[in-house]
């Protein structure tokens, strides 16, 4: 459910979260497949955890865990993972369904560098991974007071919002999409004004022309034109039907101007159009 979000605008929103955050934020699915993540790396110490089969499945344990939590609650946890690093998890619910979470980690709240260094040896003894690793897995993870976290954990919870409402959109998008064809393409064959239109679907005209610039990308008369045109194209290569007849029976009462609106849209007459393309 959550592959209806739009990935591009949804990677530029996790970019601008760890631009002005310098966190690493990543968004999953409900079976915890990492969909999108800024920066796509991990820092060293975490790196070198994924590469380690049984650190790997810690990883993935504490995740589940606070999905799971997540589920239950439809709320935010703010965690420290096995290893001792900060993450926070928010739930995506739509209509009362999670369909999918936005994380932020690797980083610590570990008060100095000494408190960090202690976090990561102890790390390391827990799961047997070599002391001479440790140089170089310390870089990369950013301290953060308790005061940053959990304004971090705001804005995280404020880009859930976003990423909703932009869902949101697109479903009114597509419903409003489905619903103005339906209707156009059962009356193609009649004299079809804004007023009218608009009316039936008890909008004022001008909010007719905003939905349509909104969702459609043009104005109301340019789509009614395209659905005609497609028609004609149909009636033309499955059936047939004379031009004039194919004219009037998707719109145009004027069979001449039919012809000069049709050449024009796709550069060749109605009759030369379906000798080439039957």
């Amino acid at each position: 459910m959550i592959a209806h979000l739009d990935a591009v605008e949804l990677e530029a929103l996790l970019k601008d979260f760890h631009l002005l955050t310098g966190i690493k934020i990543a968004v999953f699915d409900t079976e915890g497949n990492e969909l999108i993540a800024c920066p796509s790396s991990h820092c060293p110490f975490c790196e070198k955890m994924q590469r380690t089969p049984h650190c790997r499945q810690k990883c993935m344990e504490s995740n589940r865990q606070s999905f799971q939590h997540c589920q239950k609650t439809g709320h935010m946890i703010i965690y420290h993972c096995h290893a001792g690093l900060v993450e926070a998890t928010a739930p995506l619910v739509d209509n009362g369904m999670v369909i999918g979470y936005i994380m932020f980690g690797q980083i610590t709240d570990a008060k100095d560098e000494e408190a960090l260094n202690t976090l990561i040896r102890a790390a390391f003894e827990r799961y047997g991974l070599p002391p001479t690793d440790f140089p170089r897995s310390r870089p990369g993870i950013t301290k953060k007071s308790t005061e940053q976290i959990q304004a971090a954990a705001r804005i995280l919870e404020a880009c859930t919002f976003y990423v909703l409402f932009k869902r949101l959109m697109y479903a009114r998008r597509q419903n409003f999409a489905k619903n103005l064809d339906t209707y156009l393409k059962s009356r193609l064959e009649e004299d079809l004004t804004a007023d009218q239109i608009a009316a039936d679907f008890h909008i004022s005209r001008s909010k007719l022309y905003a939905s349509c610039e909104k969702y459609l990308g043009m104005g109301i008369a340019a789509y009614l034109k395209n659905l005609r045109l497609t028609r004609a194209k149909e009636l033309l290569l499955q059936s047939d039907l004379t031009v004039s007849q194919i004219a009037l029976k998707t719109g145009f009462s004027d069979c001449n101007y039919f012809c000069r609106v049709f050449k024009k849209e796709t550069g060749l007459s109605a009759r030369k159009y379906r000798t080439v393309y039957s």
